[in-house]
């Protein structure tokens, strides 16, 4: 189970085979269209193979820019069909990724790779004024600009923070596209069929934007929602090259940083001239709209924000669109930059850590049968015997991790080595030298050089662990369940934190703690994570 993320940066293992380059399997576009349909393989592998090898064959011959943008062009339907498939097996998986995982990560960034180095190839005859590129200027831009957009994903899929090389290609593709005066030039793209308005601005603002949102704290659904959403919004955001009157927040961008772009309060009173000025006033106005509309009874199709997302989905993440594109990030005045204990491991860790018992579902009490009672008299033992306790201790283990904490959220939590991985909507377990308390992981990113960073959300009550024993209908029994109690605070009632499909409107769970019994009638599910649901309930 020992883990270490450091993996996560190693480069791809290569064989002898893949370093040779092959031949091209064909002289022109229309081979190459040939080519492409020619291919039967259904296994993604080689078909990876396949189209990784006519990439760098691609690369290595001699084409004209022309004939070359238009092969790139028939790659990219490929490559695009190959990162779908890839991204079943790397997109969204726990950290650190097992080898499968990294490999097919790998492989994205590698055929993405090697599409836009056909399109950069193109640059050089382009600035130099090549008469067959002049009418293709703002489509050859622009694609460069897709793939890059494209990588981003890639990046954000596999939980990783995009390399600052791919940042500084997408600001030379647009710093490009202003001298050659095409930013605005509108083109199509069959790619992007939801996308109105397509340019060389839109598809660089809308890959900057995808960055803002933080792809590493969404989910894979959310990530192709905040794609699709942005090829209808990403021309509300133009980069101005001077400042305009505003009276919110900015959306600054460097053409000559190493990052995407930022939120600012205000401008900088000595910009440099390679700083681009964002004003999100319009996207902000869409997006809150669509939040109140939605509030008030509307659906996400008659929004246009499509026929197969939920009310509650589309609501969580506008939300949390609205709060990276236009709200400037506040800071917990009680945080403070300090080394917390985490541990995982679902509902029955976080039972074992809180209560410091483990569940056993035979009783979850720890009581003992008379022939195992007899068994430790005869040792002297104690009759609070824990027999799994050694096994708990060692599979769910304390880890040091340090980053910004404060009694809601934890912030930039940083550690080399993991012996768990995590995940989004993750229960967490987390100890400071007062308390213990209960959250789930909001953000999982592997940042260079070799590190996991993790952002958590705390919540206010704090935590007792209880077994509960459901009561059915007929009121048969069932089998006990490991449950917390999350006390009641000023902004919230009490709730529990109870194992996966375990909420079902009105059901009843009994306590088994000794004392009077308690009866707990869910009544409403407030979160579904990643391996627990926490529920409103009744007491009777």
């Amino acid at each position: 189970m020992q883990e270490s993320v450091s993996q996560a940066a190693r480069p791809p293992r290569r064989t002898a085979a893949q370093d040779a380059v092959p031949s091209l399997a064909f002289a022109d576009a229309d081979g190459a269209k040939r080519w492409a349909k020619s291919l039967l393989i259904t296994s993604v592998t080689p078909l990876y193979e396949a189209v990784r090898g006519q990439l760098r064959a691609l690369s290595a011959a001699d084409f004209s820019p022309r004939e070359r943008a238009t092969i790139a062009e028939v790659m990219r339907e490929q490559v695009a069909h190959l990162h779908t498939e890839l991204a079943r097996r790397y997109a969204g998986k726990p950290q650190p990724a097992a080898d499968r995982e990294l490999d097919a990560a790998e492989q994205a960034i590698s055929l993405w790779q090697g599409l836009w180095e056909q399109y950069s190839a193109c640059l050089k005859p382009l600035l130099e004024g090549d008469v067959e590129l002049q009418g293709v200027k703002a489509k050859l831009l622009q694609r460069g600009l897709y793939v890059g957009k494209q990588l981003v994903i890639v990046y954000g899929l596999a939980r990783r923070v995009p390399p600052p090389t791919l940042w500084q290609e997408l600001h030379a593709y647009y710093r490009l596209a202003e001298l050659l005066d095409c930013a605005v030039t509108a083109v199509s793209d069959d790619l992007m069929p939801h996308a109105v308005g397509i340019s060389c601005y839109s598809t660089y603002c809308h890959a900057l934007l995808l960055g803002l949102a933080d792809p590493c704290a969404l989910s894979v659904r959310q990530i192709e929602l905040v794609d699709r959403w942005l090829g209808q919004w990403g021309r509300k955001i133009f980069p101005y090259a001077q400042q305009r009157e505003t009276e919110g927040p900015v959306i600054l961008m460097d053409l000559d940083s190493a990052v995407g772009c930022w939120l600012a309060e205000t401008v900088p009173n000595t910009a440099p001239v390679s700083m681009r000025y964002g004003y999100p006033g319009k996207l902000a106005t869409s997006v809150r709209g669509r939040i109140k509309r939605l509030s008030a009874g509307a659906t996400p199709a008659e929004l246009q924000l499509g026929h197969d997302t939920s009310v509650e989905g589309s609501a969580a993440l506008l939300d949390h669109l609205d709060k990276r594109w236009y709200q400037m990030p506040s800071r917990d005045a009680d945080a403070a930059h300090d080394t917390i204990q985490l541990t995982a491991g679902g509902v029955q860790a976080a039972y074992f850590r809180v209560g410091g018992r483990t569940f056993d579902r035979q009783d979850p009490l720890g009581r003992l049968t008379f022939q195992g009672a007899q068994h430790l008299q005869t040792l002297g033992a104690l009759t609070d015997y824990d027999r799994y306790k050694e096994d708990a201790e060692k599979n769910w283990p304390w880890e040091g991790w340090q980053g910004d904490y404060s009694w809601r959220n934890a912030h930039l939590l940083r550690r080399e080595e993991t012996r768990y991985r995590w995940f989004l909507d993750q229960l967490v377990v987390i100890r400071d030298d007062e308390r213990t308390r209960l959250g789930y992981v909001t953000r999982v990113a592997v940042a260079p050089p070799n590190e996991l960073a993790m952002s958590l959300a705390i919540w206010g009550g704090l935590p007792r662990s209880i077994a509960v024993r459901p009561t059915s209908i007929a009121f048969s029994e069932e089998l006990p369940l490991p449950a917390l109690m999350l006390a009641a605070t000023d902004e919230a009632p009490a709730s529990l934190v109870v194992p996966p499909r375990t909420f079902n409107a009105g059901r009843v769970l009994r306590s088994m703690d000794t004392g009077p019994e308690r009866k707990f009638r869910l009544t409403r599910l407030l979160q579904r994570g990643g391996d627990f649901e926490r529920v409103a309930f009744e007491e009777s």
